[in-house]
């Protein structure tokens, strides 16, 4: 993934997880991944502890950068 297609803080990203599809909000970034906040709903249909999960970069699709939607 290109450097201008990784997400930052603030952005909205999709994934999947366990076969469920997720939207969340990057709130750090990391050299391979980034730590999301999801939904609580989403939370417990993935049967997680917390809303947070990280997610490596190869493995999502940026939705949106900060307010300005991309997809």
């Amino acid at each position: 993934m290109s450097m201008s297609k990784r997400a930052g803080i603030g952005d909205t990203i999709s994934f999947k997880k366990k076969d469920h599809t997720t939207i969340g909000v990057v709130y750090l970034t990391q050299d391979n991944s980034v730590l999301v906040e999801i939904s609580q709903e989403d939370t417990a249909i993935l049967n997680l502890e917390n809303n947070k999960t990280v997610v490596a970069h190869k493995n999502y699709t940026l939705l949106s950068k900060k307010n300005k939607k991309i997809v």
